[in-house]
């Protein structure tokens, strides 16, 4: 069943209001992303890019056109199905790491195992997820004791908790450096070489450049796709 894409969208529209006051923030979007595959949506603020990955991470229903995740149609289900299909497969990195300040970063990735599958072994299964982000020797360390780049990359340990099939991260690097911003690209990169689905919204063209394919979208429609490891 590998031929089934992680995302298959065809003309995907989504408005807010009626009448005058309606405002389309998608017009008609069609895009298929392979399991696996790492892409990049680019495109200025208000262009839509947001909206659409909200629609893929399943926060947002479309107002039509259809949306199928792992062949799942996703117009076919009702809240509480489309609720449980988020928390068994999709996974969100932000801008903002939303870490509890309070908590250590071993406590905050448990945060999400403890509503996952992992209830056996749980502190071993936390040192992998730091291990596997570099964080393993700052496990006991809160964010206030961390820097921004080591702060994301305990969000991305606890994004990978619940061993999710598909990431979509909204301007991951928006809050960081570019050195640490490279880090997590790179962390990125392992997870899709590794066969995880990658969705990363960004306006940054070298963090972009890390994906298999970019997605240029600009007033709600695609303008076009480049693949950055081609050179033109």
């Amino acid at each position: 069943m590998n031929y089934v894409p992680a995302y298959k969208l065809a003309n995907v529209r989504k408005r807010y209001g009626t009448g005058e006051n309606c405002i389309e923030a998608l017009r008609g979007i069609s895009l298929i992303i392979r399991r696996g595959e790492f892409v990049a949506i680019m495109g200025p603020s208000g262009s839509g890019k947001t909206t659409l990955l909200s629609i893929m991470g399943l926060l947002t229903r479309p107002t039509s056109g259809v949306v199928k995740i792992l062949g799942r149609d996703v117009m076919k289900l009702t809240d509480g199905q489309a609720t449980l299909l988020r928390r068994k497969i999709i996974s969100f990195i932000f801008q903002t790491f939303n870490l509890v300040p309070w908590l250590t970063a071993a406590e905050n990735v448990e945060l999400a195992l403890a509503i996952g599958e992992y209830h056996k072994n749980k502190r071993r299964r936390i040192m992998e997820l730091l291990k596997a982000v570099g964080l393993g020797h700052r496990a006991n360390h809160k964010p206030s004791e961390l820097s921004g780049g080591e702060q994301q990359r305990v969000a991305i340990a606890r994004s990978l908790a619940s061993d999710p099939a598909i990431i979509l991260a909204d301007e991951p690097t928006g809050n960081l450096d570019t050195s640490s911003g490279l880090q997590i690209m790179k962390i990125l990169r392992s997870l899709s070489e590794e066969g995880k689905t990658i969705v990363m919204v960004t306006h940054d063209r070298r963090m972009a450049g890390t994906a298999d394919r970019i997605v240029k979208i600009r007033d709600g429609v695609i303008l076009g796709e480049v693949n950055p490891n081609v050179k033109t």
